[in-house]
């Protein structure tokens, strides 16, 4: 059985079927389950976009960690009658799974969930797999959830 679950969330389709797994699976195991998001300002440099004053970078900073609280409350929001806490992670220049596995370490963790969008070939050598970065790099268990 499992003590201590993470669940690391995105805003996609694959990452609300993690979700609905590790609720599944803590509610079973009577497990605390931490809800995890990482606010990656890597995502500021997307598309072509630049930012050109660093008020513009603060407002954007601040959008993408709104949005990763938003993201958490309602997902917490579905956390009914478990043991469970939401967790905003900032990635600050490092690898999503790199932030995910050090967190996963300082709870404790015993079983780590997350999302896998399914992308091979060219798209995963260019964009990397935070999930299967995760499974390689996490010291718990890593449960990779396609989506259903």
């Amino acid at each position: 059985m499992y003590k201590n679950i993470l669940v690391a969330i995105d805003d996609s389709d694959t990452s609300r079927c993690a979700l609905n797994e590790a609720l599944h699976i803590a509610r079973s195991s009577k497990a605390k389950l931490y809800i995890c998001h990482v606010a990656d300002e890597t995502l500021m440099a997307m598309h072509g976009r630049t930012f050109t004053t660093s008020l513009n970078i603060d407002n954007a900073l601040q959008a993408i960690a709104n949005a990763g609280r938003k993201l958490l409350d309602d997902a917490l929001a579905q956390a009914t009658d478990i043991d469970a806490e939401s967790v905003l992670l900032e990635a600050r220049n490092r690898r999503v799974s790199e932030t995910i596995a050090d967190k996963a370490g300082e709870l404790g963790v015993d079983l780590i969930i997350i999302g896998r969008h399914g992308r091979r070939g060219l798209a995963t050598l260019i964009l990397g797999s935070v999930a299967e970065q995760l499974a390689r790099i996490a010291s718990a268990s890593v449960l990779l959830v396609r989506q259903h």
